[in-house]
């Protein structure tokens, strides 16, 4: 049974938990890893501290935060006030209402598309 994202701590080992992988704006695809733990998601360039860095104008500079733990994969999403909105399989997610991410699942960053791979 995975264990809750959202109870991995700050000190737990970065170990590879998914991807984020997108055909938008390239059609070679691009991808982001997603580790355990915290992964702050937002425009790039917008702030420090970001972990996924989206270069897309609809993403907000602090857009997402994707919680993950490793072996085996789980993933959560919370949206903490984007401007845009996020969206998990074209749904809105509430803000600051955490909902669990299945492998293959899309999420959309404001415009910009990801599919989920978990591992």
């Amino acid at each position: 049974m995975a264990k809750d994202p959202m109870a991995v701590g700050p000190d737990a080992p970065r170990v590879l938990a998914g991807f984020l992988v997108s055909y938008e704006g390239n059609e070679l695809g691009a991808f982001w890893p997603l580790y355990q733990g915290k992964n702050v998601i937002g425009r790039k360039g917008a702030m420090d501290g970001l972990d996924i860095e989206i270069d897309h104008p609809t993403t907000s500079s602090r857009h997402a935060v994707l919680h993950a733990a490793a072996r085996p994969g789980a993933v959560k999403l919370d949206d903490p006030g984007s401007t845009n909105g996020t969206y998990l399989n074209e749904e809105r997610v509430a803000k600051g209402t955490p909902v669990e991410i299945r492998d293959g699942d899309a999420i959309r960053f404001g415009g910009f598309t990801v599919i989920v791979k978990i591992v």
